[in-house]
């Protein structure tokens, strides 16, 4: 009996080794990326904090002048304007691309055709940024596009798109809801992990299948799905600019002027170091107001984010 208990406390220690063993692993595997995070995020983030405090062109001393950027980017009305084009083109498109992912996901499962819609989803996503600006300067020109052909096919008159002021900003968040190949991926591998049994259940209590997506799936896959606007939230600020850069420059009129794009005129077009260190600091903040906006819908919702609240 003892020398059973013996060999038991002996694997448990060599369980607990083989752990500590695994875990220094982990974090040496995880070093490279602690280490780039530290260089080229962290601590360039620093020295743009300390830099907003300081006038400077660059080619000459910085000149200590306090909160003084702060208060010319808060004055500034095409900092303001590019603050509400950022924010435009973030708040409407982060919900769409969540919910379309999620729907694609969920027709793609199943099916003779899945395996054509799957790559149909995704290749958009895996097309460069600069190519795939330039076929959709193409579907949104005003005169010979295919989409105001269809449009006027249907007895609709086409909008003049990229050319016109009110529909520049609508074209480039059209473009945008394309762009769900990856979050459709990661949908899709968390609708393969929910059981299959609990969809059964649903059948047997006669759910359908639109009732079973509402009840049983979406409250389900509710942890990863606000994951999904978490990081669409913070990575369409830059993708944002991107396409406004490519397709109509900030234009026209200011249309489609994002605070990205105000950050690099500063920095690189008027040599305006610290005031473009202000507005990139305003940036991280209102990131983090749109991550914070997302956990307070999870808490509505009653979302945990424990290990074992996620099911990928």
């Amino acid at each position: 009996m003892a020398g059973g208990k013996d060999e038991i406390a002996n694997r448990g220690a060599a369980g607990g080794r083989a752990d500590r063993t695994g875990d220094r692993r982990v974090r040496w595997l995880l070093l490279p990326y602690a280490a780039g995070l530290v260089l080229l995020v962290l601590l360039p983030a620093l020295l743009a904090f300390g830099l907003a405090f300081f006038r400077t062109d660059g080619l000459h001393p910085p000149v200590f002048v306090g909160r003084l950027n702060f208060a010319l980017v808060f004055t500034d009305e095409l900092y303001l304007l590019s603050l509400a084009n950022s924010l435009a083109l973030v708040i409407l498109p982060v919900p769409l691309r969540v919910l379309g992912a999620f729907l694609l996901a969920w027709l793609a499962r199943r099916g003779r055709l899945s395996a054509l819609l799957r790559a149909a989803v995704f290749l958009p996503s895996a097309v460069p940024a600069s190519a795939f600006a330039l076929a959709w300067l193409w579907v949104l020109n005003p005169y010979y596009g295919p989409l105001n052909r269809l449009l006027g096919g249907l007895g609709w008159p086409g909008p003049g798109w990229l050319a016109d002021g009110q529909w520049a900003r609508p074209g480039i968040m059209l473009l945008l809801l394309w762009l769900v190949g990856e979050g459709f991926l990661v949908a899709l591998a968390a609708l393969y992990d929910v059981p299959a049994d609990l969809e059964d259940a649903a059948a047997v209590d006669g759910a359908g299948a639109t009732a079973t997506l509402r009840h049983v799936l979406l409250p389900l896959l509710a942890p990863v799905l606000v994951l999904l606007a978490a990081r669409d939230a913070v990575l369409l600020l830059p993708d944002a600019f991107v396409f406004s850069r490519l397709l109509t420059g900030g234009g026209p009129y200011y249309a489609t002027f994002t605070l990205p794009q105000f950050i690099h005129e500063a920095a690189f077009d008027r040599l305006d170091f610290g005031v473009a260190a202000a507005a990139l600091w305003v940036l991280y903040a209102l990131t983090g107001l749109l991550l914070a906006a997302v956990y307070l819908v999870a808490r509505q919702w009653d979302v945990g984010t424990s290990e074992s609240d996620f099911l990928v």
